[in-house]
């Protein structure tokens, strides 16, 4: 093998090693990611952008981390020989993706803005009219029919879920949140699998140890060694779904009965990925943590 054909391989086994860890952050928030074989279809690089910046916004309306009031972006980022996908903000490099998931998670948070009940005190909009909103229909089928832009404070919905509503430009938005931790959610998912464990036995012995060390610590402890390092390096450890975002354009954007079905649909997606996330989580401790 000449040393250019041994370059040129090495240069594809890096870019698709990096593809495939971006399709497995996407995955944490739900999404569906197939950049890897965008990549392996002949894609390039500007296609590869386009994409990559679709997917992590998408996955920015689930992560639900309060930074809806900054433009994403995620490029290829290519220096020599080495591979990468760049994550911006604003234009600014935030993270790179062959950092592992816990570097770009911390590098998230550190941008982050909570307030009271886990709620983001950002708000969307760099400016406009921020209100809080009131019981009946007058004040949001004002702001939904006439008014410029505008945002709506969070509002405490059913089973623990807020909303906030903004428009912006000629898109109506709603945001439907639920606070959540990764470790919140790796427990739940814990939960899930310690329950579907057919021997009785081994599940009351670990129900009775997690009153000690939690669901998910009870689990880990039932596994090899390093399942607990294992877990760590996975991305669901450190991302998962908080929210879901439904947007309306134009004429539909101005009706006040889509705005209300907005708000139900947002809170239907919100349980429907949270559901969907628990699940496969569950299924990679009961058998994935190699």
């Amino acid at each position: 093998m000449t040393r250019a054909s041994k370059k040129t391989e090495a240069q594809g086994a890096t870019r698709v090693d990096v593809l495939a860890a971006f399709d497995a952050l996407m995955t944490t928030a739900d999404v569906e990611s197939g950049v890897k074989a965008l990549a392996d279809g002949g894609a390039d690089t500007t296609t590869l952008d386009a994409e990559l910046t679709r997917l992590l916004r998408l996955a920015h309306d689930r992560w639900g981390l309060g930074l809806q009031h900054l433009t994403h972006d995620a490029r290829v980022h290519r220096d020599g020989d080495t591979v990468d996908v760049a994550l911006h903000a604003d234009g600014r490099e935030i993270a790179r993706v062959s950092t592992g998931a816990a570097a770009v998670s911390a590098a998230y948070e550190t941008m982050r803005a909570l307030g009271a009940d886990d709620l983001s005190e950002w708000g969307v909009l760099p400016d406009g009219h921020r209100v809080t909103r009131t019981a009946g229909s007058g004040q949001m089928r004002v702001l939904v029919e006439d008014a410029r832009d505008f945002e709506t404070l969070w509002t405490a919905e059913r089973g623990g879920a807020w909303t906030r509503t903004w428009r912006s430009g000629d898109t109506l938005a709603v945001e439907a949140h639920r606070p959540a931790s990764p470790q919140t959610a790796l427990a739940d998912a814990a939960w899930d699998a310690i329950t579907s464990i057919r021997n009785r036995q081994l599940q009351r012995e670990l129900m009775e140890r997690s009153n000690s060390v939690g669901m998910l610590g009870a689990l880990l402890a039932a596994r090899h060694s390093g399942a607990e390092r294992a877990l760590e390096r996975l991305p669901e450890a450190h991302f998962t779904v908080r929210s879901a975002v439904v947007r309306a354009a134009g004429r539909e954007g101005r009706d006040y009965d889509r705005w209300k079905a907005m708000v139900r649909e947002a809170t239907e997606q919100l349980e429907e990925h949270q559901k969907a996330t628990t699940g496969r989580v569950a299924e990679i401790l009961r058998h994935g943590l190699r």
